[in-house]
């Protein structure tokens, strides 16, 4: 059964893109995988075809008749106007968000555009993801306690590490040599299964 998880948050530089990109490799490793960006800038659609296993192909209404098991969808650093069309086809809507206070107020918008989308689309789920996280920082439990109040799960969490830097040029972080990257990214594709 095909699902479809959308990488949504409308604030840039909360690693959108190398989150989708790296959740797409480790899904690809066991199922057909599509990777699409509605992003104009399109930096993710630039890999098409230069990328072995995952299925990179430009967004449009035909993607969801494609044959595949798990699609991807990146989205742009801001809400617009397909969004809500987007999430009322998705099966989970993942919001990645760094652990500082713009960010987490940030999410607002997304979550409630989601709330908004689940009361058509009941199958609907969502989660938060802590991406981007500094070590050792006392942030980042401030942090779940503030995105409590959305009343969503905070399934994962991605650390600040120089194996995602370099996915856009490795082939994502299960190639790389991080063994802590790659257990996150296993964690963190574990618990998106749970949820589906």
């Amino acid at each position: 059964m095909s699902r479809i998880i959308t990488i949504a948050h409308q604030k840039g530089g909360v690693g959108k893109s190398t989150l989708a990109l790296n959740l797409a490799y480790s899904f690809a490793k066991n199922v057909n995988t599509i990777l699409t960006d509605i992003d104009p800038q399109g930096s993710t659609i630039q890999l098409q075809g230069l990328i072995p296993d995952v299925t990179i192909i430009p967004f449009s209404n035909n993607i969801y008749n494609q044959n595949f098991e798990a699609l991807f969808i990146d989205t742009p650093p801001y809400l617009m106007n397909e969004m809500l069309p987007i999430f009322l086809k998705s099966d989970l809507v993942i919001i990645p968000t760094k652990a500082g206070v713009p960010d987490i107020m940030a999410i607002r918008s997304t979550v409630e555009l989601v709330k908004e989308a689940q009361k058509s689309n009941k199958k609907l789920k969502a989660a938060i993801v802590l991406n981007m996280v500094k070590p050792r920082a006392s942030i980042t439990e401030q942090a779940k306690e503030q995105l409590k109040e959305y009343d969503l799960p905070i399934i994962g969490e991605i650390r600040d590490r120089v194996a995602y830097t370099n996915t856009f040029l490795t082939g994502g972080v299960l190639t790389s040599s991080d063994e802590n990257a790659k257990e996150e990214v296993r964690k963190l594709t574990s618990e998106i299964l749970e949820l589906l």
